[in-house]
């Protein structure tokens, strides 16, 4: 992650977008420092600002009642993430009785509330199972259920539908969709998958090898991609209305972390790409409305030619 920066006003989804590899994952854990250090490193002069504090020189005392409280997040994977010893209810209620300081009757009674409003059924019998005992559907909605226990201001999700089919996974969309309504926190919404961000996100944010290479709201980015990568991740969508057209494939391989190509990170796979490209990197140039793009065609458009 080099140099990522945007802006998530409240009550607005934002979508973060990119393959795997490009740093949407430790974006996300940045924002509430549970990138390790090290091997994690916070250059001097980073800023994570909420509400007017910088989350980057909170001390420890502080930033804990921010995260879980403030800001919550739902991680990629449910199983791996819900300790399997102690009941849902009990990891939903925990929450609330650090940071609200409820009794735990009180707490039992907030997670059998919250396992109510993301639509688990039985949620008096539910709130004493045990993760196992319940289906990947139902351990992200205890997921979900957690993460709002204590009313957050910022949801923070990570692929929230990671390894569900495909029916669960727009029934868990929905929820994220109603839940954020309701109660008006504002998403950052990770994926890799464009059709999610497409139904549920007002802005986009896509990333390639650690940078932040376009940002749109969500219907120019799809009217009018800039940066080539974002017209190849489109690209690559498959469409319902031309079932037998092959797939694209952007050529190449995202570059490793340890060996970024000079200039800008994506010219080795660009079809666009000139000589500038490979010495100087670009910034995000604004291109108005909201759309910006770090790309040199931005400037010269007259350079959208394909190489022989």
């Amino acid at each position: 992650m080099d140099d990522v920066s945007f802006d998530l006003y409240p009550g607005e989804p934002l979508g973060i977008v990119g393959e795997s590899g490009c740093g949407k994952t430790v974006t996300s854990l940045s924002i509430l420092r549970l990138v390790p250090e090290p091997p994690g490193h916070v250059l001097p002069g980073s800023l994570i600002e909420f509400e007017g504090r910088n989350l980057l020189a909170l001390p420890a005392p502080e930033l804990r009642a921010v995260r879980g409280n403030q800001i919550a997040m739902i991680f990629q994977e449910p199983m791996t993430s819900l300790n399997p010893v102690f009941t849902v209810g009990d990891q939903i209620a925990e929450a609330a009785i650090i940071h609200q300081h409820v009794s735990r009757a009180a707490a039992r009674a907030r997670a059998i509330e919250m396992l109510r409003l993301v639509g688990i059924p039985d949620p008096d019998e539910r709130v004493d199972h045990y993760p196992h005992q319940l289906s990947g559907g139902m351990r992200q909605r205890v997921m979900i259920a957690m993460a709002l226990v204590c009313h957050p201001k910022v949801l923070i999700a990570d692929e929230p539908t990671t390894a569900l089919d495909v029916t669960i996974q727009a029934q868990i969309l929905e929820l994220l969709d109603r839940l954020q309504h309701e109660l008006g926190m504002a998403v950052l919404l990770i994926t890799h998958d464009l059709g999610v961000v497409a139904g549920h996100a007002d802005r986009v944010v896509v990333m390639y090898a650690g940078r932040v290479v376009e940002t749109a709201p969500t219907e120019a980015l799809f009217e009018r991609p800039t940066h080539p990568y974002t017209a190849g991740l489109l690209a690559a969508v498959p469409r319902i209305d031309a079932p037998r057209t092959r797939l694209h494939a952007i050529p190449g391989q995202v570059p490793a972390a340890t060996a970024w190509p000079p200039g800008c990170r994506f010219h080795p796979r660009c079809p666009y790409a000139w000589e500038k490209c490979a010495a100087q990197e670009p910034p995000l140039l604004d291109i108005g409305m909201g759309h910006t793009a770090r790309c040199w065609l931005v400037t010269e458009p007259e350079r959208r030619v394909p190489r022989r």
